[in-house]
């Protein structure tokens, strides 16, 4: 998403990296939901209104785009009820601008001239392409100059609020003293509205015609027209660049001394038009065409046409210069060693395993590595990883559900779901089913005696002796207290007579350590049933190994007991 991995991932919370940040609106128009903050001056603007300060708002070319289908009367009226005590638009400051680059072309011979009007891609380039900065031309944004020269008509002490879609002219305003501040266009229409309101008294809409400024040197955004009409499009004199990711590829192919243009036309976006704060349902075309068409009516209405030629000798001088410096930022980078084990705690041991999918804002997974190594982003950004630990968490989930805390083997719940499986099973295919009931021969005494953590060792102790002497197939289970159930499918009671005596002698030639110097034995009693054609449900075995398990212990203990079942011809009778 941010093409300079200026964006912070920690604990679930982003965070932008200002010194690393090139103000490109990027992640603003990505996240939907609300995340980026732009930290607006919305709050600042409307003390400076009430506070009676002598206010002057400076309105971005594209403002009707934003504010379509009104008209730049009805814009005018808000703002002159919003309390503004006037309201210039840039044309004066672009066209500034671009007789600045004018004179500057004619007189540069080292060549490419970089334009530097967009305060983004100039960040960009300082920041991470520091070589070029001399290539920026040395001209201030119309935003600056428009700032500058309302603060000489309107004095020194006047309040400068601009209003803009371009995201990276907050940035630039903090940088000087000339813009007090900047608005994106949906804050300025939120601070209309709120002004709109708490005013009072009639305000009629002024349409008479006024005298206007034709352009003549500048198109809008400050690059100078003549340039543009000089070349066309195949003429390698002029290059045009627009979009972040084609600033990254030209920024490196200057450096490698690749490109032949003597002037480059760059933006991080298509123009300020399409700024990522435009704040307009309509589509890049219409917008074009909207502040065009507002451009040429307001000539065509206006009590005068006046170009910048005609007003330049009764305006202010205004400084346009400006120089750019690098401004490298410093990235650390891990060795191969560091790196292989950050990669390896994102498990991600194998080429094979990086998948190099982009899901997390980076183009590999070694790039995310190296963010994680610099301490602005972690694998929780990583879907592939995080859909593993998520895999595992609900597997661990699922096995707590149906495993019994102490002793690791199944809980009663699970076990009575098991059972009604595997008596359905047996009852639908006429296959054989055996159940056991073990009970720990006085274990209470084990309690009473030695305490209850020993007698949690030893019903571990007795859980992990069941699971280390019956198949994979079979089922164990701690149905409740001392007492645990062995499911035992496909096994008739023959062969479930041999798997429990053979149980019942294990656990009785055991030593159970319960204390550092304290073993104890014990052993079991063990009631056997087996399914019958009698059997209408899985209680039932249950109920006839239970009743089984009662004359195990009945008859002395430490012994196993099978249920004795009735003919079936007999039961019919009865």
């Amino acid at each position: 998403m941010c093409p300079v991995k200026a964006i912070k991932m920690a604990a679930g919370r982003i965070e932008i990296l200002d010194e690393r940040c090139v103000y490109c609106g990027r992640c603003f128009v990505t996240c939907t939901k609300g995340s980026i903050s732009l930290g607006g001056d919305l709050d600042k603007v409307l003390g400076l209104l009430s506070s009676g300060r002598k206010a002057i708002a400076i309105l971005a070319p594209e403002y009707l785009a934003s504010f379509y289908p009104m008209n730049t009367a009805q814009v005018l009226f808000l703002i002159e009820r919003a309390g503004f005590y006037g309201c210039e638009d840039t044309i004066l400051g672009e066209e500034m601008v671009a007789r600045h680059y004018l004179r500057y072309f004619a007189g540069q011979t080292e060549t490419p001239v970089i334009r530097s009007t967009c305060p983004a891609a100039t960040s960009w380039i300082e920041k991470y392409y520091p070589a070029l900065a001399g290539k920026l031309a040395p001209v201030v944004t119309p935003m600056v100059a428009q700032a500058r020269l309302v603060k000489k008509l309107y004095g020194d002490d006047c309040a400068v609020v601009y209003a803009t879609p371009c995201i990276a002219a907050k940035h630039e305003a903090k940088l000087g003293d000339e813009v007090d501040a900047v608005l994106t266009f949906d804050d300025f229409k939120q601070l209309l509205r709120i002004r709109f309101l708490q005013t009072q008294g009639d305000l009629v809409v002024n349409d008479d015609p006024k005298p206007a400024v034709r352009r003549r040197y500048s198109v809008p955004g400050g690059f100078p027209r003549p340039t543009i009409a000089q070349h066309s499009m195949l003429d390698p004199a002029l290059m045009v660049v627009r979009g972040v990711s084609d600033i990254e590829a030209l920024a490196a192919a200057i450096e490698r001394g690749e490109v032949g243009a003597k002037f480059i036309d760059i933006l991080t976006c298509n123009g300020c038009i399409d700024g990522p704060a435009i704040d307009t349902d309509i589509g890049i075309h219409l917008r074009k065409q909207v502040a065009e068409r507002a451009y040429r009516e307001g000539l065509v209405k206006a009590s005068r046409q006046l170009t910048f030629d005609q007003l330049e000798p009764y305006l202010p001088k205004i400084e346009t210069y400006k120089s750019f410096t690098g401004k490298q930022v410093e990235l650390p980078l891990p060795d191969d060693k560091a790196l292989a084990r950050i990669l390896a705690e994102g498990e991600k041991h194998m080429p094979n395993d990086e998948l190099d999918c982009g899901a997390c804002g980076y183009d590999t997974c070694r790039e995310e590595a190296v963010a994680i190594y610099q301490g602005i982003a972690d694998w929780s950004m990583c879907f592939p990883f995080q859909r593993k630990v998520y895999m595992r968490i609900i597997k661990q989930l699922q096995e707590t559900a149906v495993t019994d805390g102490l002793t690791g083997v199944a809980n009663h719940k699970s076990f009575i779901e098991r059972l009604g499986v595997e008596f359905n099973r047996a009852q639908r295919y006429g296959s054989e089913l055996s159940l056991m009931m073990v009970d720990i021969d006085t274990f209470k005494s084990i309690n009473d005696t030695h305490g209850h953590l020993a007698g949690d060792e030893t019903l571990k102790a007795i859980a992990k002796t069941i699971k280390d002497n019956i198949r994979q197939s079979d089922f164990a289970a701690r149905f409740g207290g001392d007492e645990f159930a062995l499911i035992l499918p496909e096994t008739d009671v023959i062969k479930a007579q041999r798997v429990g005596e053979k149980l019942r002698r294990r656990v009785e030639a055991m030593s159970i350590r319960v204390g550092a110097d304290t073993t104890i034995n014990v052993s079991l009693s063990i009631g056997l049933s087996s399914i019958n054609k009698n059997m209408q449900d899985p209680l039932s075995l249950v109920k006839r190994a239970d009743e089984a398990l009662y004359d195990a212990k009945k008859a002395g203990r430490n012994r196993m007991v099978v249920a004795v079942d009735e003919p079936v011809e007999q039961a019919e009778k009865e």
